[in-house]
């Protein structure tokens, strides 16, 4: 059985206050209508729907699907086949993983939309905008599904004071979720696999101090090989960032030089932050995470371990990774200020 929830947006609500729980407009009326059912099937789930309420959902306007972790662990094939198969669906609807019961994100109030479930596709769509999240649609799931990779999904939490956070990401193989990514393992993974286009990089320098910068452009590319038949990986990545931040000792980047050698130690940091993160994925997880099977095509035998044994070719490969870490503008002052060690 599936428990099945359909956010409707209410007309006559929606333009009203909508900073409270009940978005309570003139008439009593919500600004949304959450109908709540369980059965054994998608299809007959929507016809119960129809027979139950005024509005007929009409799936080209639907904005996001919600999938409940437990469902995400079990399988989502089903869903996944139900909604490809329907003309009217759009590859653009959001498709995030909810971490608890998913009645309660759907209760959520928004201070600026109309009904919760507006609120977590607008979140969704700016976490990709501006964070290291992945695209999380059907068109991607599409994709992935039809080049046999896993595909990655925004999972959405709940905090302590019942407020919606989209900081993680859940990884999906053979359409069941296998495990969860940090932000930090996700914007690595989106480095490694040249997918990179936004968000920020943190690195730390004395006593919780920390240097922020924001990632301008990015490009990796791969130099694969065997070698006593072990393949090898070495991913050339290259950053061109922006200082946002400097909390660290007072430098001077006023001389070309201090700014070469802040270049050299995040290129190093960022280094030894991807070789650990990408040996950790590569051996948790034991399949194309990295996106390998669509870069390798032209070197046939490599293609063709990993297509045909993961498992032994990941537990076999071997990372290596070169940084070229760029700062291209440090702001309009050219001078941190001067700090002491007991600040």
């Amino acid at each position: 059985m599936y428990q099945l929830l359909v956010q409707v947006v209410e007309p006559t609500g929606a333009g009203g206050n909508m900073g409270g729980p009940q978005n309570i407009q003139g008439g009593g009326k919500k600004a949304y209508t959450n109908l709540v059912i369980k059965t054994p099937s998608f299809a007959e789930g929507i016809e119960q729907i129809v027979n139950r309420s005024d509005r007929i959902p009409h799936l080209a306007h639907l904005q996001l699907i919600g999938v409940g972790e437990k469902l995400a662990k079990n399988g989502i094939n089903e869903l996944y086949d139900f909604l490809t198969r329907l003309p009217q669906m759009r590859r653009h609807t959001e498709i995030i993983v909810l971490d608890g019961d998913i009645s309660r994100f759907f209760t959520i109030p928004s201070i600026s939309l109309p009904a919760p479930a507006l609120h977590m596709s607008e979140m969704a769509a700016n976490v990709q905008r501006t964070l290291v999240m992945p695209d999380s649609n059907l068109g991607t799931v599409s994709k992935s599904v039809q080049g046999k990779i896993p595909f990655i999904l925004v999972k959405a939490s709940l905090n302590k004071s019942d407020e919606i956070i989209m900081d993680h990401a859940a990884v999906f193989y053979n359409f069941k979720m296998a495990g969860s990514l940090s932000s930090d393992e996700m914007q690595v993974l989106s480095l490694l696999r040249n997918e990179i286009e936004r968000g920020f990089l943190t690195f730390p320098c004395y006593r919780g101090k920390k240097a922020g910068l924001q990632l301008l452009s990015g490009e990796s590319k791969i130099v694969p090989f065997l070698k006593k038949g072990i393949p090898h990986f070495t991913f050339q990545v290259k950053l061109e960032t922006k200082l946002m931040e400097y909390q660290c000792l007072g430098a001077s980047f006023s001389e070309p030089n201090a700014i070469r050698k802040a270049e050299k130690l995040y290129s190093d940091m960022m280094k030894k932050r991807i070789i650990t993160i990408a040996n950790m994925l590569k051996n948790k997880y034991k399949t194309d995470l990295f996106r390998l099977t669509t870069r390798i095509k032209n070197y046939p035998e490599l293609y063709l371990w990993l297509k045909n044994d993961p498992k032994t070719f990941f537990e076999k490969m071997v990372v290596d990774v070169n940084v070229d870490f760029k700062i291209r503008t440090i702001g309009s002052s050219l001078r941190t200020p001067e700090r002491e060690q007991s600040d």
